[in-house]
């Protein structure tokens, strides 16, 4: 174990204060063929989970980003400490509207033995 694990968990703290619930869509593994039907399926798992969303600088990531792309903190304790792929995404609850899909573009940790935090790049579909 680093030091890092043992001397704070920054994301708890700013997620319990400032998040919201989302569900999050994790994809577990290749997508499964039916030879029978022709169909493939994506097995998932879905957590609920709290997250911060917040606004993308575009200058802040080297300016590879779409203008409505948004930064998601999400505390790893909440999804047991999983790594991320681009093939998972978040389902965001509106008022009086459908949930928005965001997609994730880019998933970073920042860690120690575990990581201490997610930042990810996601993009509303």
């Amino acid at each position: 174990m680093s030091k890092v694990d043992d001397t704070f968990d920054f994301a708890d703290e700013l997620v319990d204060e400032w998040g919201q619930m989302v569900k999050l869509i994790v994809n577990d593994g290749n997508p499964q063929y039916d030879p029978e039907t022709g169909a493939t399926t994506n097995s998932t798992t879905e957590y609920d989970v709290k997250v911060v969303i917040s606004s993308l600088d575009i200058k802040e990531y080297g300016g590879l980003y779409q203008a409505n792309d948004v930064k998601i903190i999400l505390d790893p304790v909440q999804v047991g400490y999983i790594y991320l792929t681009e093939a998972d995404y978040f389902l965001v609850p509106r008022e009086n509207a459908p949930d928005e899909y965001m997609k994730i573009i880019e998933p970073k940790t920042y860690r120690g033995d575990r990581p201490v935090a997610y930042v990810i790049i996601a993009r509303p579909q």
